[in-house]
């Protein structure tokens, strides 16, 4: 058995010095003298104090070598019998050696100094004593003294300022009160930086939800609104504020909430609650003074929001919100989505029918394959064939008309900003295939009037009140609605009217390739078109958008409009083209390493919670809201 010693001396701001050495002796000195294997530098240790002795495998005898006792296991022995197993300490003077059992049977001695705390409280006390700092205030004094000093200068006078300020009826200088701000207000709210009493319109209170919604209150009629607006531009807004809708009542919004796991925060909130700091507020998810808030883009401007607080999400308490809100008294007939895989399929919004001209929104399920009164006569697959007659016709007007192929839906459907279509102007974009010309004069084609009937009749009575001879020839009623092309009929120009509306507007006209019609009493030319209403937006509680350019692909990289809407094999108009929810899950919610279109799966992506399903900017809000059903 040999022995290692270890040495590890210590400095200040630096790394500890550790050395390391194999003992040559095989029973080891421990003293103060230069001779001695294990040599301490300390006046409290003797020139030859020890020496380190085996006794057999694992321990350790120890036997002073004058009449100095040392330190073994803290107590004071001169000599002793120890066992490697126990991690032995030895104390000579301010030394400690620490033995434990090394490689190959050896025994490692580690050495330290251990610290001198009489020394140190030595030099405590004589820094004290000629500290400067010691002999003015004590800290105790110190402390009372500047908390005094704080309490005026923070409190008491921004409070008498506030008080001279209210029966003065001025703003508070900012040196009163900028102490209390925890910071800048965002953007949104910068123009109010010296304008407290906006929301803080009383002392001491926390802003309150009407201070909230004196800006930010939705549903108000366009006056309100307007007023609003004025008030806010002449506060110094750069643009209009962001109407809020409630997501739901206070009370349904605690009850569907589930409780706060995070113990720390429950008791938080119960303290809030208690001292005028609720819960529910506006301010409680949407804080200021935090500086830049979040921008985003809309109608041409930046709306900017303050900094929110994620508290709970939408899983959170669309989880098992049904039992809760049963047994809380306020029933909802919401289906749980814990997740996305468990989302239930879209139930979009369709018209089944009119009453007193305005149509009947039902919503209603994918799975049952609906159908909508919108009063078209058309079939996609007709004109999406490549094939047929309609493809054949594309081709031949070539791409001078916009085509030179097959159709496609970009023919028909044009984006729009809002992230939907805009409204298909027959004219321009069925008008090239579907002609509206009734006569030609002067080498011009005579085109009937799209929309009313009425309209219609008006236009053609106009046209042949005006034309001194029926019979001039096949230029005057070349393309009449119905009739041969270039077959003149004499008669009197009420004949040609009456003849030229029937033939628009019965079966086999011009005008029922597409809609339907309403025959009038025998006699009379007052024909009634079946009212034509198109759905703007399927899913208004959801806000997909067109727009995105992720949209324009599908898991399989093809383009998203076949494989998502199948209209290639829908033969009527009134077919919902809309996907399952089954084709955005080979997307969303998926990984980049199974899926490389993967998308996330958050709530956040298709629901808002104040406006849940319509875009950010009021502006297209405000449209989408008018244009759910849109007259064709």
């Amino acid at each position: 058995m040999s022995f290692i010693l270890r040495q590890i001396s210590k400095r200040v701001g630096a790394p500890d010095i550790v050395r390391e050495k194999p003992l040559a002796a095989a029973e080891p000195v421990i003293g103060r003298g230069s001779d001695c294997d294990i040599q301490l530098t300390d006046l409290a240790v003797s020139l030859r104090h020890a020496v380190l002795k085996q006794s057999g495998p694992g321990r350790v005898v120890v036997e002073a070598l004058g009449n100095e006792n040392f330190e073994a296991n803290g107590k004071f022995v001169h000599n002793a019998s120890l066992a490697l197993a126990d991690s032995p300490v030895l104390g000579f003077g301010s030394h400690v050696l620490t033995l434990s059992a090394g490689e190959n049977g050896a025994v490692l001695v580690l050495a330290t100094a251990r610290e001198n705390i009489a020394a140190t409280a030595a030099g405590d006390d004589h820094k004290r004593a000629f500290s400067l700092k010691y002999a003015l205030f004590s800290p105790r004094r110190l402390a009372w003294i500047t908390g005094l000093l704080i309490l005026l200068a923070c409190l008491v006078f921004p409070v008498g300022v506030f008080v001279l300020d209210l029966h003065q009826h001025r703003m508070i200088p900012a040196a009163a009160h900028r102490q209390w701000s925890s910071g800048p207000l965002s953007p949104g709210h910068h123009f109010l930086e010296k304008n407290c009493k906006a929301c803080h319109q009383q002392a001491f209170v926390s802003v309150k939800d009407s201070a909230c919604l004196s800006c930010h209150q939705a549903g108000l009629n366009r006056l309100a609104a307007a007023q609003i607006e004025l008030r806010t531009r002449e506060l110094g807004s750069a643009f209009p504020p962001d109407p809020a809708a409630e997501h739901a009542s206070h009370a349904r919004l605690m009850a569907a909430a589930p409780p706060d796991p995070n113990m720390a925060r429950r008791i938080n909130t119960w303290i809030a609650n208690n001292f005028s700091h609720p819960s529910n507020r506006c301010a409680s998810c949407h804080t200021e003074h935090v500086g830049n808030g979040k921008a985003m883009a809309g109608a041409g401007h930046p709306l900017v929001t303050p900094d929110q607080i994620k508290r709970n999400d939408c899983k959170d308490c669309h989880t098992g919100m049904a039992a809760r809100m049963a047994a809380a008294g306020a029933p909802t007939f919401l289906r749980d989505v814990p997740d996305w895989g468990r989302h239930p399929d879209f139930r979009p919004v369709i018209i089944t029918g009119f009453q007193g001209g305005k149509p009947v929104l039902v919503k209603t399920d994918l799975a049952m394959n609906p159908t909508q009164k919108n009063g078209l006569i058309f079939g996609h697959d007709v004109h999406l064939s490549a094939t047929g007659g309609v493809a054949r016709q594309g081709v031949e007007l070539g791409k001078a008309g916009g085509y030179g192929g097959p159709l496609t839906c970009a023919n028909c459907h044009k984006p729009s900003p809002d992230g939907g279509f805009g409204k298909i102007d027959m004219p321009k974009d069925c008008g090239i295939c579907h002609s509206l010309a009734f006569a030609r004069k002067n080498g011009v084609d005579q085109q009937l009037k799209h929309g009313r009937p009425s309209e219609v009749v008006a236009q053609l009575k106009l046209y042949y009140a005006n034309q001194p001879n029926f019979s001039a020839g096949p230029e005057l009623f070349i393309g009449r609605p119905g009739l041969a092309r270039g077959t003149p009929r004499a008669g009197r120009p009420a004949d040609y009217v009456a003849d030229s509306v029937r033939a628009a507007f019965e079966r086999g006209g011009t005008c029922t390739t597409c809609h339907t019609f309403f025959k009038p009493p025998a006699g009379s030319l007052e024909y009634r078109i079946q009212p034509v209403r198109l759905t703007a937006r399927y899913l208004p509680w959801g806000d997909f958008n067109h727009n995105v350019p992720e949209h324009h692909k599908d898991a399989s990289g093809a383009e998203t409009c076949k494989s998502c809407h199948k209209a290639e094999s829908s033969k009527v108009s009134q077919d919902v083209l809309l996907p399952r929810i089954a084709e955005c899950g080979t997307c969303h919610g998926k990984t980049k390493a199974a899926t490389p279109t993967a998308a996330g799966a958050d709530c956040a992506e298709c629901h808002g919670f104040h406006n849940p399903g319509l875009p950010a900017s009021p502006r297209a809000r405000q449209l989408a809201q008018n244009a759910l059903i849109r007259t064709h």
